[in-house]
Order: structure tokens, then C-alpha cells, then sequence
């Protein structure tokens, strides 16, 4: 790997840290429910646990109205996003097409209504499954699902910034989720050179 490759590479990290992203928000804050959110979500970034996502939702409530509903719109996408992306896993890898997928999902719809969020779960074959979601909203997220984490954390990225406009709150957790995806891009960096990787390689598992 030659020296302007290795540079074109290393350009994609960026100066986030996450820690110092973590302290920096909760001393911006002052609302104890705010810097609580704030603890939960930075808790559960790195699990994407149903438990995680679950506390998330319960903590938005408690926020203020404009608050509320800006990060009921990042919040409420990437759950149904990463319901969708976990529906094709399970279809895919583990030949499970029916309701049966419901345990591994996350308990919340938000623009994916009751006989979508079924329909998708219940097609017989990953054909179906596409076809299915062609109907939805996020159609183009998933209008492929090669790399289909990145499509999913560059949608999520985008609607942070855009309630990051109107939303301190959504402002200040983007801040942190985008500190979090950096740190995750050191480490493959990290790992890619060390095996001797191609930098397209590397660059395509970047998020």
C-alpha cells in the first residue's frame, strides 16, 4: 500500500473522540433526564441490544416536546431500519420466515404500520421479502442490501443532522453517535492495514 493510498485511508478518521464526546455532552447539559438519556444511549451503542432500544424509546417521554419528537424520529428510524435489516438476516442466513422472527425484533413500530411490519415478516423468500419493501418508506435505503449496515448508519446519520437543526438534543446524540461510528472506523482501519488489506476494502467497511 503506497503512501498517498495509506493517506486517503487514514484522512477517514477524523479527530472524534468518543470519550471525550461522552463528557463533553453530559457538562453541556444540565436536565438530569437529558444526561440520563444521554448515560443510556452511550451505554448501549456498541450491544444494539432490543433492551437497549427499548430504554431509549421509554427515555424519550421524558424530554421536552421539541426534544421528544426530534428524537422520536431518529430513534423511530433506526428501529424500524434495523427491524428491517435483522427481518433480511433472518431470512437469509437462518431460514426463518415466520412469526417466529418476532422474538428477535425490536418491539416498536414507527413508520412501518402493524400489517406492513407483518407482511414483511411473513414473506416466504427473500424475492418477496425485497418486493415487500419496496412498498415502505424506506425503500431507498434498502433498495439493495449490499452493505447493508452502512446504507443503514448513513440514513440514521443524515436524520440526526437534519432534527439536529431544530433539536439540541438531537444535535448533541448525533454528536455522540457519530464519535461512536469513528471509533468503530479507527479499530477496522486499525485491523484492515494490519492484514495487509486493500484501502478499497478498507474503505468499503467504513461507515
Amino acid at each position: 500500500m503506497n503512501a498517498a493510498l495509506t493517506a486517503k485511508i487514514l484522512a477517514k478518521r477524523g479527530k472524534s473522540d468518543y470519550q471525550n464526546a461522552c463528557t463533553g455532552i453530559q457538562r453541556f447539559l444540565t436536565n438530569k433526564h437529558e444526561k440520563k438519556f444521554v448515560t443510556t444511549m452511550a451505554a448501549g451503542l456498541e450491544s444494539e441490544s432490543i433492551a437497549h432500544y427499548l430504554n431509549m424509546w421509554r427515555g424519550i417521554t421524558k424530554l421536552n416536546k421539541a426534544n421528544c419528537l426530534a428524537m422520536k424520529n431518529v430513534l423511530g428510524t433506526e428501529i424500524d431500519l434495523q427491524n428491517i435489516l435483522w427481518m433480511y438476516r433472518l431470512k437469509k442466513y437462518y431460514g426463518i420466515f415466520s412469526d417466529s422472527s418476532y422474538g428477535f425484533l425490536i418491539p416498536v413500530r414507527y413508520r412501518l404500520p402493524d400489517n406492513v411490519f407483518s407482511n414483511l415478516v411473513n414473506c416466504t423468500s427473500i424475492e418477496s421479502f425485497i418486493s415487500e419493501l419496496s412498498k415502505t418508506i424506506y425503500n431507498n435505503v434498502f433498495d439493495d442490501f449490499t452493505l447493508a449496515q452502512q446504507r443503514l448508519t448513513k440514513a440514521v446519520k443524515l436524520r440526526y443532522r437534519t432534527e439536529g437543526r431544530r433539536s439540541y438534543m438531537a444535535l448533541a446524540c448525533g454528536y455522540l453517535y457519530e464519535a461512536h461510528l469513528q471509533e468503530k472506523n479507527n479499530a477496522a482501519m486499525a485491523v484492515g492495514i494490519r492484514h495487509g488489506l486493500d484501502h478499497s476494502e478498507i474503505l468499503s467497511r467504513l461507515y
